[in-house]
């Protein structure tokens, strides 16, 4: 895939147009978009911070004003709670004498939970409408979320396209019209946990 380091110059006039894309089928995210060229010379755009990327500013979303919360008045039944007697350690509503009981630990060494779903919710099989320079936008879909040391990958028609990622939304570009085929994939240190099924798509470009 041509990058935009030189060796198609007819990207350098576009990012700016994605990036407003970027911003327009994600509202209420952060108004960072990072962009970087991975190891396939590719660039790619995501939501989510990569080290080492060129940050574009976007408009944030409006803020939406919460509504006020009234609180219980002071000795209502909803006020009252157990409080800690602190020179008995025990709290006020144990009986004098009994232990209270600690509070559990949380385990350090526990294994995070493995994951139970990856899917491409974006694109769909079928027709595709391709935007300006053959690029498409792939959302991803991940429960549970994505563990700190995990990354995405995102290979077209076999080829990785997007690497080391951990962004769920990204913009692919330089594709050719006609049939493609879309996988993502989790990866540990290189190797793959798991695996999405297969997007099948007929790429239209406007020119058609």
């Amino acid at each position: 895939m041509p990058d935009v380091t030189g060796r198609n110059p007819r990207l350098l006039a576009w990012p700016l147009g994605l990036i407003a894309l970027m911003g327009v089928v994600m509202p209420g995210s952060a108004a960072k978009v990072y962009q970087y060229t991975n190891s396939a010379g590719e660039t790619v755009f995501t939501d989510e911070p990569v080290a080492g990327a060129k940050v574009h500013e976007v408009e944030s979303a409006p803020v939406i004003p919460m509504e006020p919360v009234e609180l219980p008045e002071p000795g209502s039944p909803e006020s009252s709670q157990t409080t800690p007697d602190p020179s008995s350690g025990t709290s006020a509503d144990t009986p004098s004498g009994a232990a209270a009981e600690p509070s559990p630990s949380p385990d350090a060494s526990s294994e995070p939970a493995p994951y139970q779903h990856l899917a491409i919710t974006e694109p769909v099989d079928g027709e595709v409408a391709s935007r300006p320079h053959g690029s498409i936008t792939i959302e991803l879909a991940i429960q549970p979320g994505l563990q700190r040391d995990d990354r995405v990958f995102i290979l077209v028609d076999g080829r990785p396209r997007v690497q080391e990622s951990t962004g769920r939304r990204h913009l692919v570009n330089g594709l050719a019209s006609g049939r493609h085929e879309l996988v993502a994939q989790i990866r540990r240190n290189g190797d793959v946990l798991l695996e999405s099924a297969p997007v099948r798509f007929q790429l239209i470009t406007p020119a058609q």
